[in-house]
């Protein structure tokens, strides 16, 4: 069975996150999986570019996940702009320990970067 198959909200493929033309099912890899979180890649077509995204399953609950819920909705809006800071941030951590840096329970290894 292709992964993709588990990833319902993908069926019919979706939008490209980079100029908005439709990317179809086949061109979107499961990287990996912990629990009801899948992440993938997204093979713009039209475009050429790649994206990363994050699918979580729904279990048909309040909608929310973890420890935020509906009422932090706003919270989020208001939120500041992901920084430069941010970026570096996480390019630091995937360059240490890779996309399993994000899934994995365990620390990557120490950073060269003394940020």
């Amino acid at each position: 069975m292709d992964p993709r198959d588990e990833l319902d909200s993908l069926a019919g493929g979706v939008d490209c996150a980079a100029c908005g033309n439709f990317v179809p099912t086949e061109r979107i890899r499961v990287l990996a999986r912990r629990d009801d979180i899948s992440f993938v890649e997204i093979d713009c077509p039209a475009c050429r570019s790649e994206s990363l995204g994050i699918v979580i399953a729904d279990d048909g609950s309040d909608g929310s996940y973890g420890e935020f819920g509906p009422s932090d909705e706003e919270r989020f809006r208001e939120a500041p702009p992901i920084g430069t800071d941010d970026v570096h941030l996480v390019h630091d951590l995937l360059t240490r320990g890779g996309l399993a840096a994000l899934v994995d329970r365990r620390e990557p290894p120490a950073s060269g970067l003394g940020r």
